[in-house]
């Protein structure tokens, strides 16, 4: 199970963007590793590569998955996520901070 997962409510914490709350649109995996770490964030991160002459696409580039961290609603408060196991052997993602359950 990912730490992070699409549509998730994330704050980058990090560069020029820091403090900008958004959602994450897509998740992509290092070519050399077996770990998601890059993740695409909405209007985040937003780079221009040239593809004819005078013509210029603007795209949201992949960021590393340390620079951002998810909102817990009980708390009110921003924190990193972990994976556990529960009782009957199942995966959930839950905050570091509080220890609360990440809903789905």
């Amino acid at each position: 199970m990912k730490k992070i997962q699409t549509w998730d409510k994330v704050i980058v914490i990090a560069w020029k963007w820091k403090w900008t709350t958004s959602t994450v649109l897509a998740i992509a995996p290092k070519k050399d590793e077996r770990r998601w770490l890059w993740i695409t964030v909405k209007w985040v991160n937003i780079v221009k590569k040239a593809k004819r002459w005078e013509w210029f696409q603007e795209f949201e580039a992949p960021i590393h998955s340390s620079n951002i961290m998810l909102r817990d609603e009980k708390s009110s408060s921003w924190s990193r996520v972990w994976v556990r196991s529960d009782k009957s052997w199942k995966k959930e993602r839950f905050y570091k901070k509080s220890w609360n359950v990440v809903k789905k």
